[in-house]
């Protein structure tokens, strides 16, 4: 019910005018008291007390932001949900609290309270993190070419995310200034540390699927089979995945700045940055483009 409430207010004009005009007092009289009633799954789980009643592999989705993170979780919390397993946006929920969730996974503790490798879908994680017994889990990595990545994080960082902290509202400030090619040279070793991190730490693991960016936008019935294959759930409801399938027709790219589906095509980096912006980012990130399958 509160999901549905937030779906419809985000469809509001009078909501996307108090969100782009007023990010702040957005902020305070929406953002901040919506915590309080959502992420209930995730709090039962930061706490231990999520139990489930599913005795199937846990699931874990990769992937960083960018990358359509928030609608692959959509779609794979919709799948695990549907087995009753237990569903948790744990990052969600940080960072609205102002948790970083690599200092708060880098505690065993921590990672043995959150994580069971039976029951559980917890996803997305945009950032590796060593979990015991991560071969026991079921891994699906979902990545987009990094200069895309780069490139979208320009209009989301200055326009289009919601300021969900002070910290957001105080980043989106310092950016204000910068054109595109400015921004994502400075921003490049962030996105770079995260993709190198997966190149080195993930890739070949045991139980894990890659799932591009670019297949999802380009063939999303073919995305939508190999991840239901991969899951092994067994019998998915039919009409789940009927209705996965329309809502992925109906979502479309505006072009519009401050829109959360700005561009969803390939590539859009070539448009965007200047030829010598693109030779840089492609010379700086050529190791982890071709590792991951990219055109150099």
């Amino acid at each position: 019910m509160i999901e549905r409430i937030v779906k419809a207010a985000k469809k509001s004009k009078l909501v996307t005018t108090l969100r782009l005009k007023y990010p702040r007092v957005f902020l305070y009289l929406v953002v901040k008291p919506l915590t309080l009633i959502r992420y209930g799954d995730a709090k039962r789980v930061l706490k231990g007390n999520a139990k489930s009643v599913s005795n199937h592999t846990s699931l874990l989705l990769f992937t960083t932001e960018k990358c359509a993170s928030t609608y692959t979780t959509k779609i794979m919390s919709k799948i695990a949900a549907s087995k009753q397993m237990v569903c948790a946006d744990i990052e969600a929920y940080f960072s609205v609290k102002k948790i970083d969730p690599r200092k708060y996974f880098s505690v065993k503790k921590n990672r043995e309270t959150v994580f069971d490798p039976v029951g559980m879908y917890l996803g997305p994680l945009r950032n590796y993190y060593p979990i015991e017994d991560l071969q026991d889990y079921l891994k699906v990595l979902v990545l987009r070419d990094p200069r895309d990545v780069l490139t979208s994080f320009y209009y989301s960082k200055l326009y289009s995310h919601i300021v969900i902290s002070e910290d957001f509202y105080r980043e989106r400030q310092k950016y204000k200034d910068y054109d595109i090619d400015r921004f994502v040279r400075e921003y490049l070793p962030v996105v770079k540390e995260t993709y190198q991190t997966y190149c080195d730490q993930l890739l070949g693991a045991d139980n894990l699927i890659i799932l591009p960016y670019e297949l999802l936008v380009s063939d999303f019935d073919a995305w939508l089979d190999q991840l239901i294959a991969f899951l092994d759930l067994g019998d998915i409801d039919p009409d789940i995945i009927n209705q996965l399938k329309v809502n992925e027709k109906n979502t479309v790219a505006t072009g519009n700045t401050t829109s959360h589906i700005r561009n969803k095509k390939p590539g859009d980096y070539k448009q965007k940055l200047k030829p010598e912006t693109q030779a840089y980012l492609t010379h700086e990130l050529q190791s982890i483009l071709k590792t991951l399958n990219y055109a150099m």
